[in-house]
């Protein structure tokens, strides 16, 4: 791996993880900010991002700051459309994310399978949940109580389903790539997806509307948009990723914490990664 991309992804992963260090440069500048800054001025000289990509980074994260300062329902779909570009890596925007592994075989039943670092979609989740954090302190203990009985049913609901439908099969595997998968999953891939289908859509669902169905209402509107922007894998993957969706949801809505629906959401991605067919069999 080239020592730019270890110093662009390097500071992107630390900006990630330092969201939840409560820590400012001089007493106003957040460190996850600095290093996702640092992280991006090294794309653009290496190539990885341009001047346009900077322009629209710029734009989207001054557009979520400044829907949490004011919680103002346009800027809420102003930063709901500006996502969407940066999520589906428009090729526009300018960002050249890198490729790690391209069309690679795991096992002999399984489809092929590509691995990116996507500078583009993790600043979305940096942002969102930057730029709305909450430092109170966490609670451990009922979050991995929520955590492990929802993966239990979650395993036991999918791998049914998938081997029923012929999607998936037990297929026990440990790849060479392994910690670089978890690395991208866990903070990049599953931090985003949370940030922007819990923390943003689901939370504001919840807040904008008031009534007895509003948790049902929030979860299953941010479920089904989960599943569709899964588009790619088939009909079968944008319902399977629509019903994890609610899964995740509800730890959302539970814990009342994003952490919880990130470790739900890597923990059932880590399951099928290592104990069935990835991404799918052929």
């Amino acid at each position: 791996m080239d020592v730019s991309i270890i110093l662009i992804y390097g500071l992107l992963l630390f900006s990630v993880i330092s969201i939840w260090v409560r820590l400012k440069l001089f007493n106003k500048i957040p460190l996850w900010m600095f290093l996702l800054a640092s992280s991006f001025v090294l794309a653009i000289i290496f190539e990885k991002a341009s001047f346009i990509s900077l322009g629209y980074t710029l734009l989207f994260g001054l557009s979520v700051y400044y829907f949490y300062q004011t919680k103002n329902i346009w800027l809420f779909f102003v930063v709901l459309a500006l996502s969407i570009p940066l999520f589906i890596h428009l090729p526009i925007l300018g960002f050249n994310n890198y490729r790690y592994l391209h069309n690679i075989t795991l096992t002999a039943s399984s489809t092929p399978y590509s691995l990116y670092f996507n500078l583009d979609k993790t600043l979305v989740g940096v942002c969102i949940i930057g730029f709305s954090f909450d430092y109170k302190k966490i609670e451990l203990r009922p979050i991995l109580k929520l955590l492990a009985i929802n993966l239990v049913l979650m395993i036991l609901v999918f791998f049914v389903l998938a081997i029923t439908l012929g999607y998936s099969k037990f297929d026990p595997k440990l790849p060479y790539f392994t910690p670089a998968w978890i690395l991208a999953n866990l903070f990049f891939t599953c931090m985003a997806e949370e940030a922007l289908f819990r923390k943003l859509l689901q939370q504001r669902i919840a807040d904008f509307s008031k009534g007895k169905y509003t948790a049902a209402i929030s979860i299953s509107v941010a479920s089904a948009l989960f599943g569709l922007v899964h588009y790619k894998g088939g009909v079968v993957y944008i319902i399977s990723a629509a019903l994890a969706g609610i899964f995740y949801g509800y730890m959302y809505h539970k814990s009342k914490r994003i952490e919880g629906a990130i470790l739900l959401h890597f923990t059932f991605n880590l399951t099928h990664f290592l104990l069935f067919t990835y991404p799918a069999l052929k």
